[in-house]
Parts: structure tokens; C-alpha cells; sequence
């Protein structure tokens, strides 16, 4: 991790900090986008705004490579959305297994009754799980607005 050193307005050297502190500098206003920052153990100084670009470019890099995993990934993590459909599935074939056990003479409707309901409960499964995922994705899309929306305020 790089350290850095800033020029103060008296002409003064401070630091070196690490990058987390001169962003906390940054958006308390300690250090403005012009101040003059240098690497440790560097001799050319740069205007923040500089450094910033350039470590934000950096993690934005980071973050593209994680995202972009191989396919052949399995995760093999339950996620709710997936115990939800395994539920449907169970309960499907619960109603089939019962209706079948009772297939007798006066025990057609009580098996009719477990098929039917064993399905409207694996059709209730698969709509929680279907919600579930449009749940998360509304609430990937809220995040990466709030995060453009914090780095369009720190740009000012």
C-alpha cells in the first residue's frame, strides 16, 4: 500500500498518510482536488485530483476482474431463491406421492386434494422465489445508484 505526502498551504510537508486518509481529508475538506500530494519515497508531486483518478481507476479494474469470474464457478451456497424452489419441488412431489397412495374406491378426492395442493404450494414457492430475486436486484440497482451518487458528490 502506497503512502503519500501533502503540501500544506503554509508550504509545509505532512504525512505520509495512506490513500483511505487523504480521501477522508478530501471529503472533510482538509485537502482540496489542487492540493499537491506526493509517493513516499518519490520526488514529483501531482495535484490530488491525479492520484484519485488514477486509484479509482485501479479499484474500478479490481472490481471488473472479480465480476468477471469464469463461468465454469459453481457456487454452491444455497441461496434463499434456491431453498424456496427445492421447497416447491419437495412439496410437488409430496401431492404426487399422496395422491397416488390413495387412489382406492372413496379415496380419489382426498388424493385429488393432495395433488392440487402440494402444486398451489409449489407454485407458491416459485413465486417467493421469483420476488426474492427481483428483491435483490432492485437492491443492486439502489446501491449503484447511491455509489454514483457519492462519487458524483465527491467530485465537487
Amino acid at each position: 500500500m502506497e503512502q503519500y505526502y501533502i503540501a500544506t498551504e503554509d508550504g509545509k510537508t505532512e504525512g505520509p498518510y495512506s490513500f483511505e486518509s487523504l480521501e477522508t481529508f478530501y471529503t472533510h475538506g482538509k485537502i482540496k482536488i489542487d492540493t499537491l500530494v506526493c509517493i513516499a519515497g518519490s520526488q514529483e508531486w501531482m495535484e490530488f485530483k491525479k492520484v484519485l483518478e488514477q486509484e479509482r481507476k485501479v479499484q474500478s479494474e479490481k472490481e471488473q476482474e472479480q465480476t468477471e469470474a469464469t463461468p465454469t464457478d459453481v457456487e454452491l451456497i444455497p441461496t434463499v431463491e434456491g431453498l424456496f424452489q427445492i421447497m416447491g419441488i419437495l412439496a410437488l412431489l409430496a401431492g404426487v406421492i399422496l395422491a397416488l397412495c390413495n387412489t382406492g374406491p372413496g379415496y380419489a378426492a382426498i388424493g385429488i386434494i393432495y395433488l392440487l395442493s402440494g402444486a398451489f404450494f409449489c407454485l407458491g414457492c416459485f413465486w417467493c422465489a421469483k420476488v426474492i430475486k427481483l428483491l435483490s436486484r432492485v437492491v443492486d440497482l439502489l446501491s449503484t445508484i447511491a455509489k454514483r451518487l457519492y462519487n458524483v458528490g465527491n467530485k465537487d
